[in-house]
């Protein structure tokens, strides 16, 4: 009877992930933004994390050896869709994934998942108490717990510092931050019963092994507030730290053909002078270079200029630049996305083109359909 609840919490957990993964795999099939596909390893984790702590707690005295791999198992995802939580804040913080820090991280889980298999680690055993298998971990596994916890909890909250000082809408900042307490409310409270469960145990058995039962309610509710903030736009929260200011078209001869201005407030002059400098420019490196490659981007204090460039059907080269606070892949394949759309679209106009700039104004929608996330 007491097993009622942890069961009835892991399938509650379960159920949430594949709801949140079935949402992410949408948003990548219709973006093809990369950061969803950790998004979707997240919740892919959790989700069989808690389908098989209900199956493993419910496993019958008689089969031992099918309940250790389960708790193996539910182990080695528990602490991989740690990983992926990091790799989710990295992403969205720097706009890359750094391979020293993931190497740090990644040596610290690997280390723990060595270490499940030397004997001796874990201490499976039966309880009569709840009628479940259960187990003990060694003083050094526990040692590696806790300091993954204190290293993914202080990564968390440097994320969350460096992101609530951005210059993004109140909007966007609620949902990020409605989307962390999500997070790290799961994260703590699977590290927090762990933890006292398993230092509660020596000292009552009873109070410890509720405790450590009770680590799918913190991650169900913490699911359930990331899946409020999911629906509030699913792809706001993965550009909250880089802006993009403009988004302009020009031929070869550096003639701007299309402007948008529509995201955040800038400083910058009209589209023509912009257009004119990086025509300038561009020809002076590749004449100084001797090289025949145009920039793929250009950085100026905070200022970053990307660059996609695309031919006509009569052999002239159309440039896209987009001005952000920073490069980022993520950028770079909505600027892409963006540059097929508007050649398929205005084809026929960039050949005979009688210099108005009012024959491209239907471009922004392609704007919106290529960066859904900037909330245009």
């Amino acid at each position: 009877m007491i097993l009622i609840i942890p069961i009835i919490l892991g399938v509650v957990e379960g159920i949430i992930s594949v709801a949140l993964t079935i949402l992410t795999i949408k948003s990548y099939i219709k973006t093809r933004i990369k950061i969803t596909l950790i998004m979707v390893l997240l919740n892919f984790t959790i989700a069989i994390n808690g389908f098989l702590f209900a199956f493993t707690i419910s496993i019958p005295e008689i089969y031992e050896l099918l309940a250790y791999w389960c708790y193996i198992i539910l182990i080695i995802f528990a602490v991989s869709s740690i990983l992926f939580v990091l790799l989710f804040f990295e992403y969205i913080e720097m706009g890359m994934i750094r391979t020293n820090l993931t190497f740090i991280f990644g040596s610290l889980i690997g280390a723990l998942i060595a270490t499940l298999f030397v004997p001796g680690q874990i201490n499976l055993f039966y309880s009569s108490v709840f009628d479940s298998w259960l187990i003990n971990l060694s003083d050094y596994v526990r040692i590696i717990i806790g300091i993954l916890g204190i290293f993914t909890i202080l990564r968390l909250i440097k994320a969350f510092y460096i992101i609530n000082k951005t210059e993004s809408s109140n909007n966007i900042k609620f949902q990020f931050k409605l989307f962390f307490l999500g997070i790290i409310f799961g994260i703590i409270g699977l590290f927090f019963s762990s933890l006292s469960g398993i230092i509660l145990t020596d000292v009552n058995f009873f109070l410890g092994t509720i405790i450590r039962g009770l680590y799918p309610l913190f991650l169900s509710l913490g699911l359930l507030i990331v899946f409020i903030a999911y629906f509030l736009n699913p792809y706001s929260a993965l550009l909250i730290t880089q802006k993009v200011y403009q988004i302009i078209v020009f031929n070869q001869d550096g003639v701007t053909l299309f402007e948008s201005r529509q995201f955040y407030p800038s400083k910058s002059k009209k589209a023509t002078l912009i257009t004119g400098a990086i025509y300038g420019l561009s020809s002076m490196i590749r004449h100084a270079l001797g090289i025949e490659s145009r920039p793929g981007s250009l950085k100026y204090e905070d200022r970053t200029l990307i660059f996609v460039y695309r031919e006509n059907t009569q052999g002239q080269n159309i440039g896209f630049t987009l001005i952000s606070n920073r490069d980022s892949q993520i950028l770079r394949n909505g600027l892409n996305n963006f540059a097929n759309l508007f050649m398929q679209k205005f084809q026929n106009k960039l050949e005979n083109w009688n210099g108005s700039i009012a024959s491209f104004h239907g471009a922004n929608k392609f704007i919106r359909k290529s960066f859904p996330f900037l909330n245009v």
